[in-house]
């Protein structure tokens, strides 16, 4: 008899175990699913960079002011595209812009590639810019951090790794004689942070569907012939639909001591971004 309880009761404990790890199995594969059936949301930002060439250059004969010295200090209307790949709490982020910056020089003295500079040569600056980013949102302080909602307030922020590729040409042509040319293209890798709000805005507008807020910087190094590089970027978008919206910001990048050939050049561009917001 005491026999027979002993084995009902295992055999008892033994579907309970099992029943248990079910549950929990049932539980992770149904968050799992859940996870799996959220939408990949995709976000399309092609705009104008309102952006003026700042930092020095130097090619043998003294180092020079990129818009003081050589005169490349016009205000430049470049085209810069940003595509924003998210699912869940990962996003992948893709930007480029090139430009194309023209100028004459505004002092007399020094060389600059062998060349004498002469107040009124011309001067050129072109640049080719392609970055990579990889982010998590870490931490959501408010509402559900995700972009396919609309909730009265949402607040996340996390951790971000980025990878750049920049391509310069610089160039001097005088007025009488050869003109000097410099070029390189260079590899950076820096790690930053971002913080994204988005608030529903239908209660307060008739026109106005949601507002977004994302400001963002990473710190780092060029990873062969240059030193420290930096940029940051913020930006206001306003959604008229879930679908379509404007978005006004700032971006300013900066990459110090990149060296190719004997040049030397640190570039830093600022500048206003206007641009169209496509969500999907």
């Amino acid at each position: 008899m005491i026999q027979t309880l002993l084995l009902s009761a295992g055999l008892l404990v033994g579907q309970s175990a099992e029943g248990g790890a079910d549950l929990g199995m049932d539980a992770a594969g149904a968050a799992a699913v859940a996870a799996a059936q959220l939408p990949v949301m995709v976000d399309i930002k092609p705009g104008v960079w309102l952006m003026r060439v700042r930092g020095d250059s130097s090619f043998g004969g003294g180092t020079f002011k990129l818009d003081e010295t050589m005169g490349v200090d016009s205000l430049n209307a470049a085209f810069r595209g940003e595509l924003t790949i998210q699912h869940t709490d990962w996003a992948v982020k893709l930007m480029g812009t090139t430009i194309n910056a023209g100028g004459s020089v505004e002092t007399t003295g020094g060389t600059w590639g062998g060349v004498g500079l002469t107040a009124g040569d011309e001067t050129s600056f072109n640049m080719s810019w392609l970055q990579f980013e990889g982010h998590w949102t870490a931490w959501t302080l408010l509402g559900d951090g995700r972009r396919d909602t609309n909730e009265a307030l949402d607040l996340s922020l996390g951790p971000h790794l980025a990878v750049s590729w920049i391509d310069i040409e610089e160039k001097l042509t005088p007025a009488i004689g050869a003109s000097a040319t410099a070029s390189g293209g260079w590899w950076s890798v820096m790690g930053g942070a971002q913080v994204s709000m988005q608030a529903d805005m239908r209660k307060f507008s008739s026109w106005l569907y949601q507002l977004r807020v994302d400001v963002s910087g990473h710190v780092g190094t060029t990873i062969d012939k240059g030193g420290f590089a930096w940029a940051v970027q913020g930006g206001l978008t306003m959604m008229f639909t879930p679908n379509i919206g404007a978005t006004v910001g700032y971006r300013l990048m900066e990459f110090n001591d990149l060296e190719s050939d004997g040049w030397t050049v640190s570039p830093r561009f600022p500048g206003l971004f206007l641009g169209a917001n496509v969500s999907f």
